[in-house]
């Protein structure tokens, strides 16, 4: 049997400023078990940040759509981490060549950034990336294993701080746009059944770990995934954060367990 189920829940909070950040999620093939996960915030307090981040969620979009399409066309599509990996690839490629050429056509050449994070699931394998700031998480067995390492230093200073990327200015980040190429944070691995993927657009102070963990502890003991009430992604970021509605965005995806999918009606004679 497959990891075939695949629970995707999604969070902003309402006070989310709706001009510096955005997010997207697609299944791109329309597969059971797949998953693309793509959000983006402003990178400075400019307009040129402001078109920034939303060049870089559609043309990170694009790059999946792309990367799927030559794979399919090449007869490439495999398992395993190659197509994970080369979907998220081929987006940020894709999302950084986009804003950086747009951005030296106005003359405004390094002053367009965007941060960006991505997350791809498919056949039993999630791989994610990140340029700036952001925080993946995987729940495993009853362990939080973080696919990201925090800022040193900065990390219990600012991971609860309402959403603004000026409270980052402490640490030289990497954004999308700035160079002609650019250097992506990546991480993949095998899933298993019951695991649980949380996304949040901001990093986590040890603290708010410790809060994720429990509150992941709860929502199993209550049933999650088989038994999901209310809005599970909102839930989670209320018991984790002092000030979830500033929030730009958040993800938590629940793989599996092992079924059985059917993927074709076979008619009958009676």
């Amino acid at each position: 049997m497959a990891l075939t189920r695949l629970d995707c829940h999604l969070y902003r909070g309402e006070k989310a400023a709706h001009d510096v950040s955005s997010f997207v999620a697609l299944n791109p093939e329309m597969m059971p078990s797949r998953l693309v996960f793509a959000g983006s915030s402003a990178a400075r307090d400019s307009l040129g940040s402001q078109v920034a981040y939303r060049l870089a969620i559609d043309y990170f979009v694009k790059g999946v759509e792309d990367s799927y399409a030559g794979q399919t066309a090449k007869s490439q599509l495999s398992k395993g981490e190659e197509v994970v990996v080369k979907v998220l690839e081929d987006a940020f490629r894709s999302a950084n060549s986009s804003v950086y050429s747009f951005g030296h056509k106005l003359s405004a050449g390094g002053r367009m950034a965007a941060s960006l994070l991505g997350v791809a699931i498919q056949d039993g394998r999630i791989a994610t990336g990140r340029v700036g700031f952001g925080s993946v998480y995987l729940f495993r067995k009853n362990q939080l294993y973080p696919f990201f390492e925090a800022p040193e230093g900065e990390v219990d200073k600012v991971g609860d701080a309402p959403e603004f990327p000026d409270v980052f200015a402490t640490r030289k980040y990497s954004f999308v746009g700035t160079n002609s190429l650019v250097d992506v944070e990546m991480a993949s691995v095998e899933l298993h059944g019951d695991d649980i993927i949380c996304a949040f657009s901001r990093p986590l102070t040890t603290l708010n770990e410790t809060l994720l963990f429990e509150s992941l502890e709860s929502l199993i003991a209550d049933g999650f995934p088989l038994v999901a009430q209310g809005d599970v992604a909102a839930r989670l970021c209320h018991d984790v954060f002092t000030e979830p509605e500033t929030l730009s965005y958040a993800l938590v995806a629940s793989v599996g367990p092992e079924v059985i999918y059917c993927s074709r009606t076979v008619a009958s004679d009676r």
